[in-house]
């Protein structure tokens, strides 16, 4: 535990003190003297201590600011993750195009996501200019600007923001080439840089798997498992972060799936020898599937104080502990973090934590998927998410 840091009240009572009492001082006027200058040192010597606490603050990962807040995470990063934190990433799709044989489409023709898309309202471009070859082609698309709110789904449509001379009003998309991710969590980041820092490279361990997996943008958390049944297969189960799921629970995109498959298989860092650059083991074989979120529903009874604002506080510091909530990976995992067990009780102490001691409630109920439990051990696939608080 570092040492607190002293307020400005306290380094000016120490100045005043220790300046009267090595000069014996009593007149009147020579104290008013040595109050402002005991104040002009004080405000000096906290700046001193803030520098300091600063500069030890910033010598950890666990506690280190970004480097635009002048600290060292990326350096850090740099040094054991040997990245820095991703940035964030366009969508870029194929749209099916339909109109006159030989239309020009211009290099920078934008278009506009309809209503009933995915992400409507958004604008998209072509990087190159587009001759139609027939009837119908295949135009390449990517997002005016980075990150998750750009991503869209197959079928959803698009017009352009200006008439093409022969060409349809209305362009469909029919493949994902690129899933656009947001830039990577702070948060994310760091917990990437201090599994790296304490996990050694074991030739294929548990470890292994969850390490690699950090070189995907968009994941949080992995959980790698021999599947049952079969000693040669790796199971490993994937979370997104929240921004970057495709239900807002952690579930990932068949995209990000994907790019977990490849930084297992290879190191995507193209400065090593590809030799070199080999991941998963030959004897090995992979299997990479999505988290199961299972919903978690709570029944509150006889709240005797109770607002918009009280429930809204409830909902959110419940969200944020089952956040916590995640399968022990023996292995991979300090045992003095475990936390995959889901109890009534410590739910219980969340809401009367955020409520306070002057506000009460008569009965607490927790169900997990459904059925009515007082605790509920998460594994294998499954994480918990906040479906419904009801009160009664």
């Amino acid at each position: 535990m570092s040492k607190p840091t002293p307020s400005i009240s306290t380094l000016y009572t120490k100045l005043v003190t220790d300046i009267k009492s090595k000069l014996g001082i009593l007149v009147v006027l020579v104290k008013f003297v040595i109050n402002a200058l005991s104040a002009v040192l004080a405000a000096q010597l906290k700046l001193i201590y803030l520098y300091m606490v600063d500069i030890q603050n910033n010598q950890f990962a666990d506690t280190a600011d970004t480097a635009a807040n002048g600290g060292t995470l990326e350096r850090l990063g740099a040094m054991y993750l040997n990245r820095l934190p991703f940035d964030a990433t366009d969508g870029i799709y194929d749209a099916t195009v339909t109109g006159v044989n030989g239309s020009f489409i211009p290099k920078g023709s934008t278009f506009l996501s309809n209503a009933g898309s995915n992400a409507p309202g958004n604008l998209y471009t072509n990087d190159a200019d587009y001759y139609l070859p027939g009837t119908t082609g295949t135009l390449p698309i990517r997002s005016v600007l980075a990150g998750a709110d750009y991503l869209l789904d197959i079928t959803d449509t698009l017009t352009p923001t200006a008439p093409i001379l022969g060409v349809d009003n209305v362009v469909t998309i029919s493949a994902i080439t690129q899933t656009p991710t947001n830039a990577e969590d702070t948060e994310v980041y760091r917990a990437a840089v201090l599994n790296a820092m304490r996990l050694q490279p074991q030739g294929g361990s548990k470890t292994d798997y969850r390490e690699w997996a950090t070189d995907a943008n968009g994941v949080r958390l992995v959980y790698p498992y021999v599947k049952n049944g079969e000693a040669g297969t790796v199971q490993v189960y994937v979370e997104a972060v929240t921004a970057s799921s495709t239900d807002g629970h952690g579930t990932p995109s068949a995209g990000l799936l994907t790019d977990v498959e490849d930084v297992i298989e290879m190191n995507p860092d193209t400065t090593i020898p590809t030799n070199k650059r080999g991941r998963r083991p030959i004897q090995a074989n992979l299997e990479v599937l999505p988290v199961n979120p299972t919903p978690v529903d709570i029944t509150i009874s006889g709240l005797q104080v109770d607002s918009a604002a009280i429930r809204n506080s409830i909902s959110t510091n419940v969200e944020a502990y089952l956040y916590t909530v995640r399968p022990y990976i023996s292995g991979a995992d300090l045992p003095r973090e475990k936390n995959d067990i889901l109890s009534s009780v410590r739910l219980q102490s969340v809401i009367t934590d955020t409520i306070g001691t002057a506000n009460t409630f008569l009965s607490f109920a927790m169900a997990v998927n459904g059925v009515t439990v007082n605790s509920y051990t998460f594994s294998l696939a499954n994480i918990p998410y906040l479906r419904n608080v009801t009160y009664n």
